[in-house]
């Protein structure tokens, strides 16, 4: 896993956006029908408006990529100048060679931005806008804990469970369900059955969306105390 980069085919999807696909998984970062409108449509519409307004929103991204998700909800906290503290896990960083390729700065007119997001330093805060901060990690996330009772959202964006087993898992499950605060919300495009299973062990109460083109469904999975039961 560690030297992906030599596996990596730049890829333009259906909606004009870039993404990566790998060869030797035979798995994309996003799905060839759009990756921008399917990032909108899972992590920015299911799950980000759905947290609301509040006068600061925590999100955990579990799975950094191309940046698509953080570059996105920049736009988001500008657009509705919603003060956002951003936390991203990524265990195998891309490269700047790889990520210049990338079009999501040019589409969204945030390209000083895409390029800073990439270029910033990791297990760090840094304040991009004043509406958006972000903190970098580059380390495994089953082998991180999270601060209790602190995200209000979580993208789940690993990639799929065959390829990431170690993610997947009901005790990394367990760990973000702690992190996140009461009625904190977890979106992510995987519909698996064993997947919805370990989220209600875990304790989230779980519905299923409709998915964006070329997806049926997505999961959406909610905090809720067993006390509101």
């Amino acid at each position: 896993m560690e030297d992906i980069e030599k596996h990596l085919e730049l890829i333009i999807t259906e909606d004009g956006s870039s993404s990566l696909r790998r060869n030797d998984l035979q798995e994309g970062y996003h799905s060839t029908f759009g990756a921008i409108s399917e990032s909108k449509h899972i992590f920015i519409e299911a799950g980000l408006r759905k947290v609301g307004i509040l006068p600061n929103i925590n999100i955990l991204e579990i799975g950094f990529g191309t940046g698509l998700n953080a570059i996105l909800t920049l736009e988001f906290a500008i657009k509705e100048e919603q003060s956002i503290y951003y936390q991203t896990i990524e265990k195998y960083p891309l490269s700047k060679e790889i990520t210049s390729e990338l079009n999501y700065g040019k589409i969204l007119d945030l390209e000083k931005e895409f390029e800073k997001i990439h270029s910033l330093d990791w297990v760090r805060d840094y304040q991009l806008d004043q509406y958006f901060t972000i903190h970098k990690i580059d380390k495994p996330a089953e082998e991180l804990c999270f601060a209790k009772d602190f995200f209000h959202l979580i993208y789940f964006d690993a990639f799929a469970p065959q390829f990431e087993e170690n993610l997947w898992t009901k005790a990394v499950f367990e760990n973000i369900f702690l992190s996140l605060k009461e009625g904190g919300i977890l979106v992510t495009y995987c519909c698996k059955g064993d997947v919805k299973r370990m989220l209600k062990s875990s304790g989230f109460q779980i519905e299923k969306l409709p998915g964006p083109k070329g997806k049926r469904e997505i999961l959406r999975a909610v905090k809720i105390s067993k006390s509101l039961y």
